[in-house]
This record gives structure tokens, sequence and C-alpha cells, in this order.
């Protein structure tokens, strides 16, 4: 058994939630993807997944086990890229599309780091809040945050994190899902339906519709709305949590339980990556966990 192989089999399955959607996104046919999840739960003597007519998600041993392949692949590509380093240099571009409020914020401030270590490495960033056509546009790497179409892309989750229901003052009576319904809201396509929220009761899902007062197509628009008081907004929390730190934003129903969300990274399906792009990727998610983890404890790592 190629365990490494088997291990990103595995994985993908984890991430597109089915069987048909890993095949599609490794390019390989359904019978071989579901052969060797089976033959890894023989060898490990554990069942991975929680099978039924209408999903497929982890038991608590195919959490253990993601959490580990996960590390396990990581430090493989890190090897690699150990191994392929031209006298320890690494040189050329390495082009990476990233969210608006994810540069503005977090990234960009951080990436003296990773120029410090490859000071060859040329980093080009297409900062935008629209979706890029990953292999027309010949970019290395696609980070998008948020539930994943079914795509042909090698997808990567790079951390997890909470949804946060803000607004520029907090209300009396808005105490609960059901009292937002019909309120002014400031929707982020990016996110939501263009009237719905999603709140979670244990393994319920709550939606309640509100009404948008205003429909953006970037976060970082929708974070400057909510602070000019044109409505509540539902965010990322990593996005609005220096504006709650310093009281310029009120989270609203902190107790209670949003969606979480998820950091992805898109990379071309058949493409091989350089090893400056895997360089890259292997600095990116502790520096992505690093931004997320005081907003959500237990993330990937």
């Amino acid at each position: 058994m190629d365990r490494l192989a088997v291990m990103e089999q595995f994985l993908a399955v984890a991430e597109a939630g089915s069987f048909s959607a890993a095949a599609r996104r490794l390019n390989v046919g359904q019978p071989s993807i579901s052969k060797a999840v089976a033959q890894l739960e023989a060898y490990l003597g554990v069942r991975l997944f929680q099978r039924s007519t209408r999903s497929l998600t982890l038991t608590e041993a195919g959490r253990r086990y993601r959490d580990g392949a996960e590390r396990a692949i990581a430090a493989a590509a890190a090897a690699e890229v150990a191994a392929k380093q031209d006298g320890g240099r690494l040189a050329g571009p390495v082009r990476v599309v990233v969210p608006t409020c994810l540069a503005r914020l977090h990234l960009v401030s951080r990436l003296r780091e990773f120029s410090d270590r490859f000071p060859e490495v040329t980093l080009d960033l297409e900062i935008t809040d629209r979706e890029t056509d990953v292999v027309a546009s010949g970019v290395d790497i696609a980070l998008r945050i948020g539930t994943l179409a079914d795509t042909a892309l090698v997808a990567s989750r790079m951390a997890r994190t909470r949804m946060a229901l803000v607004a520029n003052k907090a209300e009396n009576g808005l105490d609960a899902p059901h009292n937002f319904m019909g309120q002014p809201a400031v929707i982020s396509r990016l996110h939501h339906a263009k009237n719905s929220w999603v709140f979670r009761d244990g393994s319920a899902r709550i939606a309640i519709m509100v009404h948008p007062a205003l429909i953006l197509d970037s976060d970082d628009a929708a974070r400057s709305a909510a602070l000019a008081g044109l409505g509540y907004a539902m965010l990322p929390r990593p996005f609005v949590a220096d504006l709650i730190d310093t009281g310029d934003l009120v989270e609203l129903l902190p107790n209670h339980m949003l969606e979480d969300i998820d950091l992805w990274a898109l990379l071309p399906a058949g493409r091989d990556q350089t090893a400056r792009v895997r360089a890259f990727l292997d600095w990116l998610r502790p520096q992505m966990n690093a931004i997320f983890a005081d907003e959500r404890p237990g993330l990937l790592s």
C-alpha cells in the first residue's frame, strides 16, 4: 500500500464529502477511490466514514486519522522541498490569489518572514474577492473562504474558523436567532444566500430570513458597511476581531453556535507543483492557523 497516496485519496474524500466528488477532483475513477478507502479501513481495523444513502461523514477515528494524515502530507511535502532545493535556494515566481480581507488584515504583514527565508522567490499576489479561473489564468494557488462548489481543482483545507454576527452597536431584544427575522442585513455573497443566515443548534441548522439592506461581493466592503451602521453582518470572525476588540463593532449572540467556515488552497489538477510553490504552501498553513487560532480552538495543524 502506498500510504501517502492512500492518505491523499482519503483526505480528498473527507474534504469533498463524497467518493464521486473526490474522484473528479483527483481525476480518477470512483471505484478506485472507494477501494482505496475500504483497504485503508481494513488495514487500520476501524471505520473512518459513517455512510448513509444521503451523506458521508467522518467518524471519530476518521477525524483523528484526518489530522494525522494532513500532518504527514505536509511533512512529506516539506521533505521534498528540502531535497529539491538547489544549494538550499529557491528562485522564481509564485502566483497567488488572495481574498481582500485576508490579504489586507493578515497575510501581507506576515510575508516578510517568507521573503527572508526565500529571498529569490517572487510572490505575485492578486488580491480580489472574485473567483479566478485558476487553470486559464495560470495562477499557482487560489485561496478561497467558504463552501466550495464541486471542482476539478485540487483543494487543500488550510484552516477553519467560525462566523461572527456583528453590528456597530448593540440592540435590546436581539438575544436569539429568531429575533433577527426581517432585520436589515449586510450580505456578503461570498458566504450567504441573499436573505438567509444559518445558525446551529446541536446538529440542527436554523435558517433565519433577514432583510438584505445591502448585498456586496466583498467581505472587506461588508465589514465597512457594518461599521457604518448599514445593517447587521455575519462575517468570518478573524475579519472583524480587531474591530470587536476596539469596540467599534459589537459581537451579537456570542454564545450561539454559528456555522464554521473553512479556508482552502486550490491548485490546478495535473500541474506539477514546483518546489517554490510547495515551500509557500508549507509556510502558509501554520500562518493561517495562527491567524485563526484565537477565534476557534482545535484548528488543523
